[in-house]
């Protein structure tokens, strides 16, 4: 089900006395209809409040309810940006039909596309990157695959007879073969003893590209980096998605790392394939982040955090519309 933005999560200082440059994010954001087309081009914030698939996947839930916390946790920050429109354009609701919500999700993300606007997709359980993926699916058709990068501690190669949180890269995989098309996917942060031998066999067999956390660090930083361009050699289309699971010191998710990767390392891939690879990103979205295990609230501000850095990418990398 569609729900419209929620205006009144949208609150903050107000600092009067310096004008325009005094703004804050809760000031300056707009709501958008995703299906509306009168709308400038702009970056959308969009929430897919869903923790289904992370129920199926017998992990921990509470990660549906993210999408208005993280909203909510960015409305103080100060307003920098330069050259985009930041809008909230609502949220996919989810229930125990999780393909129905997936689907909506797809249907969404198409429209924003299609009406030349990013998407910054808040989940919600990592179910969110099949919804994401057939989103951008939909809205190139033919144009060419779509690459994969995915921070995130798990492949999510599942093999099940339904579908969860840990299985939407097997669920692409498959689409991809059955569409005659490259599975073109590489998983950064992958931690071994989160993940089984036949996780890595079927990693292997699919042709996986993959870092593991102990090679995720800030000395190995250009040998990452240029794996990264390997990776993405001819490639046309891509899609990031981040498993906030990845993360060192981060409880608050659904499936907490026992080692993680830092939140400085993503932050400078993520500047860096903003600023090197800016054409081809086409749509990111940020998973299990969970506010049930959020005692003081900390880690909604340290996510918060990342999303401000990355609409700060998109505004000085992306042109947008």
């Amino acid at each position: 089900m569609y729900e419209q933005a929620n205006q009144k999560l949208w609150q903050g200082r107000c600092d009067v006395e310096d004008k325009e440059d005094g703004k804050r994010w809760h000031e300056k954001i707009q709501f958008l209809n995703p299906c509306a087309t009168k709308d400038k081009a702009g970056l959308a914030l969009f929430g897919f409040a869903s923790d289904e698939g992370v129920r199926r996947n017998k992990g921990r839930i509470g990660s549906a309810s993210s999408p208005d916390k993280l909203k909510k946790a960015l409305g103080n920050f100060a307003y920098h940006l330069e050259n985009i429109i930041l809008y909230d354009a609502g949220s996919v609701i989810g229930d125990r039909d999780l393909e129905k919500s997936q689907e909506q999700l797809a249907l969404y993300i198409d429209s924003l596309l299609e009406k030349g606007h990013f998407p910054l997709i808040l989940g919600g359980g990592h179910e969110i990157a099949f919804g994401s993926f057939m989103g951008l699916h939909d809205y190139l058709k033919e144009e060419g695959d779509i690459a994969i990068i995915n921070f995130d501690a798990h492949f999510d190669l599942r093999k099940s007879d339904i579908a969860s949180s840990g299985t939407p890269f097997l669920q692409i995989a498959k689409l991809c073969e059955k569409e005659k098309k490259a599975f073109s996917y590489m998983c950064l942060g992958v931690s071994k003893p989160s993940n089984t031998k036949a996780l890595f066999k079927t990693a292997q067999n699919l042709g996986v590209s993959y870092i593991e956390d102990t090679k995720m660090n800030e000395t190995r930083l250009k040998k990452i980096k240029k794996s990264i361009d390997i990776f993405l050699e001819n490639k046309k289309n891509l899609y990031i998605t981040i498993d906030l699971d990845v993360f060192k010191n981060l409880p608050a998710v659904s499936a907490p790392a026992a080692r993680g990767i830092s939140f400085e390392l993503v932050s400078e891939l993520l500047e860096y394939l903003f600023k090197k690879h800016n054409s081809k990103i086409k749509l990111l979205d940020l998973a299990e982040f969970n506010p049930d295990y959020d005692e003081d609230g900390m880690n909604a501000k340290l996510v918060a955090r990342l999303i401000f850095d990355i609409v700060s990418f998109v505004d000085k990398y992306k042109k947008i519309g």
